[in-house]
Formats: structure tokens, C-alpha cells, sequence
């Protein structure tokens, strides 16, 4: 009989592909350095939104058609994604042109729903990372223009036992382990495929427009910030 842990060995092992690929990515491995230009990094976050904001929707209808009965707002990571790239210089406007990623994956079974759902909530342990890398760019330790990657916080664990002790209620059931192999590796095709357009997105000239100067005027609007 499967169990979790053999579970989740095998979708570790079936992403494997994908995850490596997305490790030589140029703007997060730029990113990951903490060397990423402020441009770049606002184009990054903006692809970042496209994709979270478009999973976030698809998975909460998904939620309730097949009745899983699982918190998401918690998990929810597209609003942080907002708050940095209001600190680097889009407002409300520039966000909305944004585009949205249009080839989620749909669940249709719980197992398909937690594969998914394992792919997107895994990447916050390296995001915890890039966030440290990135500390330098904002300064003063703060937080802002970071969040995103900054995941969970001191809540992290918590939410990813949750979520492994979701999935082990998959193991054994081959259709649903079937379901929940199929979600991760689709889910992280979506989302490779959808980054590799990072620095030519449409809409582009709402985030090159948004800010013409770089780190310079990151400070100042980090120091206003910072004095409310």
C-alpha cells in the first residue's frame, strides 16, 4: 500500500524535470543571487501575479464543484505579489492590465486538487530563500517589495503538514494518486511554460511605465513608507 510519504517521493520525483528546469530560470536564478536588476524584478513579480491570481481563482471553484471542503484564503499568495509590486510603483491601474495565465489545470478530484495544490505551496521553501537573497535590494531588513517570497513566515510548517496530511488521504487509492500525479506535473508545466514569457509579456509597458528609475527611487518610496 502507498503511503503519504511514498506519495509525495513520487511526485517529487515525477516534477523533478520541471523543478530543475525552473532552478536555471534567468530571472529567478537572477533573483535567487539577489543580483536581479529592480526592472527585471518588477517584471518578474508581475508574471508571478499572471499565474497565482488566474490558480487562486481556478482553485477555489474547483473547491467547491467537487465539495473538498479545504482553506484556501490562508494559502492565497497573489495579494502579497499585489502589495510588492504597489512598492515598486504599479498602482491599481497598471495591475489590472496585467495579463492572467489562461491554461491552469482544473481539478476534478480531490487527488487532482492536492497535486496541484502541492506544486504551487512546495515553492514557498525556495522563495524563503530568494527572499533572503533579495534582503539587500530593500534594505533595513524590511520586508517590503518581498513579501511574496517571504511565504508563510514562522507559519510555514504548519501549513505544509497540513496540506501533506491532506494528501495522504490520496495514498492508496490508485485512481486518486493517478489524479494527484497528473495535477503536479500538468500544474508544473503551466507554470514553466507561462514564466518562460517573463521579460516579454503583453502588457509590458504597464510595468516598464510604471517606474523610469530604479534604485533610486525604490529608496525613496521605501523611506516614505517606512515613515507613515
Amino acid at each position: 500500500m502507498t503511503t503519504a510519504s511514498d506519495l509525495r517521493a513520487v511526485l517529487r520525483q515525477a516534477t523533478a524535470p520541471s523543478h530543475e528546469r525552473m532552478h536555471r530560470h534567468r530571472g529567478l536564478a537572477a533573483a535567487a543571487a539577489g543580483s536581479i536588476a529592480v526592472s527585471d524584478y518588477r517584471l518578474l513579480l508581475a508574471r508571478l501575479f499572471g499565474f497565482h491570481r488566474a490558480f487562486e481563482t481556478v482553485m477555489e471553484a474547483s473547491a467547491r464543484e467537487i465539495s473538498i471542503g479545504f482553506d484556501l484564503a490562508e494559502r492565497a499568495r497573489s495579494a502579497a505579489i499585489e502589495s510588492d509590486l504597489r512598492v515598486l510603483g504599479l498602482d491599481s491601474e497598471n495591475i489590472a492590465e496585467l495579463p492572467r495565465c489562461d491554461q491552469i489545470f482544473i481539478p476534478r478530484s480531490e487527488g487532482a486538487f492536492m497535486g496541484a495544490l502541492y506544486v504551487v505551496e512546495g515553492s514557498t521553501l525556495g522563495g524563503i530563500q530568494i527572499s533572503r537573497a533579495l534582503a539587500p535590494v530593500f534594505g533595513d531588513g524590511s520586508d517590503e517589495g518581498r513579501r511574496f517570497f517571504l511565504g508563510y513566515g514562522a507559519g510555514h510548517g504548519a501549513m505544509w503538514r497540513s496540506l501533506l496530511d491532506r494528501l495522504e488521504e490520496s495514498a492508496g487509492n490508485p485512481a486518486q494518486e493517478a489524479a494527484a500525479i497528473d495535477g503536479a506535473i500538468t500544474t508544473f508545466l503551466v507554470f514553466e511554460n507561462w514564466m518562460d514569457g517573463w521579460d516579454h509579456l503583453p502588457g509590458k509597458s504597464a510595468v516598464t511605465a510604471a517606474e523610469p528609475t530604479e534604485s533610486a527611487a525604490l529608496a525613496a518610496r521605501l523611506r516614505a513608507t517606512r515613515s507613515l
